[in-house]
């Protein structure tokens, strides 16, 4: 808020302020005010019932006698009244007047505050009325008379009925007192007024003074804040600007506070890790802590002005961060260490480039041993020869032996080579030029003649004269070797059964060997420099090419199979790997290489098998048409002897002259109840039978409804319990027909074993459930189990343990080739509790 806003709030506040006392001071006013009239009004009231009573009393006794004059004579209520009347007008202090709009008496006649009071009784809105005077000195206070049977005897000729308000009596009061209270009062109002003015002056005065103060002083703060917000930017660039995470560690509190650059430094974000040194232990690793805490310890003990220590930390994805911390503690005056803030920097890349560097010169070594290649150094002016261990291996010779530049030169050169050697050596030298050759050398150890690759380089000084030479010596022998088994390699390309194809990145053919000439029908001259895609066939999808080039041109290797063209037009296939040779300077992709191997009998071989595998599954599925067609003709021996019965009973009630309408219509309706169940029998029979061309999604307890109305009959008649628990409520997308005959094939083994072995409390439990996107089909019997020698050949092909004209063996097998081939499923097999599991995996359809 700003300050010009701050003042006008201040204002408002103090305008309020003032107005809620203004208020207060008139309701309090007000309110004596009102107290006090309310006192006047009382006596007034008061002074009415008084007059009213008196008035009653002398007219139902018919007047008063007075004593006058030693006699006594009686006033009537009319003179008493007046008498009253009269006195109390001569007392100034109040009056009374009665009067009415038809006065007898012209001297009861109202005047016009009177005549208004008496026009509002008639019209019974009101029964009293009062108002003060001007000056307010005087009270005129008016209340209504109500017609008694009293009144009637004075005024029965004008029509006067019991109950009317024919009139009123006016009590006039003195208020002089109520005057000058008044009039002080209103004083105290205009006092009580000036003063609150005056104050809520001096408290806005005041409330100005302090917010023109608090401002004056923000703006010092905010000019201060902004000096150190220049300052904390500037600081804050330098931390992130050299990537160094800060930590500042209060000794006094033991509390760490760690910034969001040195979270982000282990792999964290600014919330993932708590401020606390348990955070540091946590992922200081274990060979380094300990240094590194006595490092800290030395330093907060005065020993080291500064604090330096090198050690890893784990990184948030478990790899080690390589740090170097630098700190310094704070002490108090009285030289107690009370805080510590420093530093972390990753040094990981520069660990690494040190460990490179050993590892590079180890693997230099290395490198010169794998290739029998050694090294030296010769300083002409020094006279000093510099040689690696490698060099001597070269030359058959051991560590202690010393030898010299002439040695490496001449001395150990072959004596058909060694004048060529010296000479080229000092020609070279003499330009100041080095050179590369190949000579033969005889090693010192065996005296074999081996080829070695030597490479030369001059270097000169500021003078430009040769003072160094710096040489390698490779013993080469083994590459004839290697030139042999290079050709030998060749030789295998060029008479292997499988085709190597090399192209160029555009596809264009840059090397076939023998077996795609033989394959395709193409020439290698014929087919070099043409594009590989003349072998594409028609019939194959151009997205399948697409996907080819496209993963073979992002680096990867693309495998899979595709139909080709040869020359003659004659389509093949063929089962290819495909990958991208790189360039070993820049990794560019340079060619392209496959390897195929033609597949065309083994895809008709397959495509047999295939044939045979729907042979098989038709065969079991006709198998199980067998044994269905005994269940359904068993499930119908009870309908057909309802059927027959009700049929039976009507030709009776013929032949016997018996027939009655409602008794053949029970009959009839008998009959129509017996052939529909008959009728769908046969339709589930009919669709258990009817093939799958096209998945379609079901749900699985739909299909063990279906199977159940196949062989409910004859789990029933068997004595067996079927328990069933479907919870996934997700649907399958599959062949539903082929997953029922799997279904049915389980069940009925079940059934078939619990028979076989009498079981007493025959049960089959059935289990369906979620297990995360895949849906779980249980089937347990308790019949005992299936015995462990065998539980392992279950699923194999004419596998049985029935005999010849109860089983095939087909069964299980080709229900397991239908759940993990044609439904993508699992089945597997296990004995548990007291019985065997069936259990049956499938993939949940997406919602």
């Amino acid at each position: 808020m700003n300050q010009t806003k701050a003042i006008l709030l201040t204002i408002s506040v103090v305008i309020f302020a003032f107005l809620l006392q203004v208020y207060y001071i008139n309701f309090s006013i007000s309110n004596q005010i009102k107290i006090y009239e309310n006192n006047i009004l009382k006596e007034a009231r008061n002074s009415f019932s008084s007059f009213l009573t008196i008035k009653m009393w002398n007219t139902t006794n018919n007047g008063v006698y007075i004593k006058e004059d030693d006699k006594y004579s009686i006033i009537s209520p009319i003179t008493m009244t007046k008498q009253i009347f009269d006195l109390s007008s001569r007392s100034n202090i109040q009056s009374y007047k009665i009067t009415s709009l038809n006065p007898n008496n012209e001297n009861n006649k109202p005047n016009y505050f009177e005549r208004k009071v008496l026009k509002e009784f008639e019209k019974k809105d009101k029964t009293e009325f009062f108002e003060f005077n001007n000056n307010r000195n005087k009270l005129k206070y008016m209340a209504s008379l109500t017609v008694t049977r009293a009144c009637l005897e004075c005024h029965s000729s004008q029509g006067y009925k019991i109950g009317d308000i024919r009139g009123g009596i006016r009590v006039t009061l003195d208020t002089s007192d109520y005057q000058e209270f008044y009039i002080n009062a209103n004083k105290k109002r205009d006092y009580y007024m000036l003063f609150s003015f005056f104050i809520t002056l001096l408290v806005f005065l005041v409330l100005i003074y302090f917010v023109n103060n608090i401002y004056k002083k923000h703006r010092t703060i905010m000019t201060i804040s902004d000096k150190n917000k220049v300052l904390s930017q500037r600081y804050e660039h330098a931390i992130n600007g050299s990537k160094d995470g800060l930590w500042d560690w209060d000794l006094s509190s033991n509390k760490v506070y760690f910034s969001k650059i040195w979270k982000e430094m282990l792999g964290y974000k600014e919330n993932e890790l708590t401020n606390s040194l348990e955070t540091w232990k946590k992922l200081v690793h274990p060979d380094d802590i300990e240094l590194a805490t006595k490092d800290i310890l030395a330093n907060h003990r005065g020993k080291t002005t500064h604090y330096e220590n090198v050690h890893r930390l784990k990184h948030k994805d478990g790899h080690w961060v390589w740090i170097l911390d630098r700190g310094k503690t704070i002490f108090d005056k009285n030289g107690i260490a009370i805080r510590m803030v420093g530093f972390h920097t990753d040094i990981t890349k520069q660990k690494e480039l040190e460990v490179s560097l050993m590892s590079s010169e180890k693997n230099l070594l290395k490198a010169e041993k794998m290739s029998n290649l050694g090294h030296f150094r010769y300083d002409f002016k020094n006279n000093i020869l510099t040689l690696s261990k490698n060099i001597k291996t070269v030359f058959g010779l051991d560590d202690e032996t010393k030898i010299t530049l002439e040695d490496l030169v001449k001395n150990f050169t072959h004596e058909e080579d060694r004048e060529n050697v010296v000479k080229r050596f000092f020609l070279g030298k003499y330009k100041k030029r080095g050179y590369r050759t190949e000579y033969r050398i005889i090693r010192q150890s065996d005296k074999e003649v081996r080829h070695v690759n030597c490479n030369i380089e001059f270097k000169k000084d500021k003078s430009k004269e040769v003072n160094l030479v710096i040489g390698t010596i490779q013993d080469i022998t083994e590459f004839a070797l290697i030139q042999n088994e290079l050709s030998i390699l060749r030789q295998a390309v060029e008479q292997a059964p499988i085709s190597f194809v090399i192209t160029n990145v555009n596809g264009e053919v840059e090397y076939v060997n023998s077996h795609f000439t033989k394959v395709s029908g193409y020439s290698f001259s014929e087919i070099t420099g043409k594009n590989i895609d003349v072998l594409q066939s028609d019939t194959m999808d151009e997205e399948e090419y697409n996907a080819l080039w496209e993963t073979i041109s992002s680096g990867k290797t693309w495998s899979g199979v595709f139909k080709n063209i040869s020359k003659s037009k004659k389509e093949f296939w063929e089962r290819a790997i495909i990958f991208p040779i790189f360039s070993k300077k820049d990794k560019k992709i340079i060619n392209y290489m496959a390897i195929k191997q033609e597949i065309t009998k083994e895809l008709k071989l397959q495509e047999e098998l295939k044939d045979k595998e729907e042979l098989m599954i038709a065969q079991s599925r006709h198998a199980a048409m067998g044994e269905m067609i005994s269940m359904i003709a068993h499930q119908w021996r009870q309908p057909i002897s309802v059927v027959a019965m009700s049929a039976n009973n009507i030709l009776m009630d013929i032949e016997l002259d018996m027939l009655d309408k409602e008794a053949l219509k029970e009959n009839a309706q008998d009959i129509i109840s017996q052939t529909q169940y008959l009728s769908q029998t046969i339709e589930d029979f009919r669709n258990f039978f009817k093939p799958n061309k096209q998945k379609e999604s079901f749900y699985v307890e739909d299909v063990f409804k279906d199977a159940i109305s196949v062989m409910g009959k004859t789990l029933e008649n068997n004595n067996i319990e079927l328990n069933q628990e479907f919870t996934s409520g997700k649907k399958v997308n599959s062949f539903e027909k082929e997953f029922l005959q799997v279904i049915i094939n389980i069940l009925k083994n079940a059934k078939e074993v619990l028979v076989q072995r009498e079981i007493e409390n025959r049960r089959i439990d059935i289990y369906e459930y979620l297990d995360s996107e895949n849906i779980i089909i249980k089937i347990c019997d308790n019949a005992g189990g299936i015995p462990e020698e065998i539980i392992h050949n279950i699923f194999e092909p004419y596998f049985t343990t029935k005999n010849e004209l109860e089983g095939t063996g087909l069964g299980l097998y080709m229900s397991k080739t239908i759940v993990e081939k044609h439904l993508e499923g699992k089945i597997k097999a296990y004995n548990q509790n007291f019985g065997a599991c069936f259990e049956i995996v499938l993939k949940g359809e997406s919602v």
